[in-house]
């Protein structure tokens, strides 16, 4: 468990990662942009809001990807906390 720790706690540091966490945002978000226009200049509505859908779906799965690591590498810490602060149930109590 630990070295998934230490491997997700590097892959947040790693200059490529936030490279491509930042290519990714862009890229994305300059797509949606102009699916949305897309979307405004559609004639039928049923189609644009197929299309706003579709943008939003895209963005939110991004945003998953992107939130994945951190949100993986807080849950570990948080089982790890779990795992030292509670002791050890037995019968005798603490001795």
């Amino acid at each position: 468990m630990t070295d998934e720790k230490q491997d997700l706690d590097n892959l947040l540091k790693h200059p490529g990662w936030q490279r491509v966490v930042e290519y990714a945002t862009k890229d994305i978000a300059n797509r949606i942009k102009t699916a949305q226009r897309n979307a405004a200049n559609e004639t039928n509505d049923i189609m644009a809001l197929n299309q706003l859908r579709q943008c939003l779906a895209a963005e939110q799965a991004l945003e998953t990807f992107v939130a994945w690591p951190q949100a993986r590498l807080k849950a570990l810490e948080h089982a790890a906390a779990q795992t030292t602060t509670s002791g050890q149930m037995s019968r005798r109590g603490t001795l």
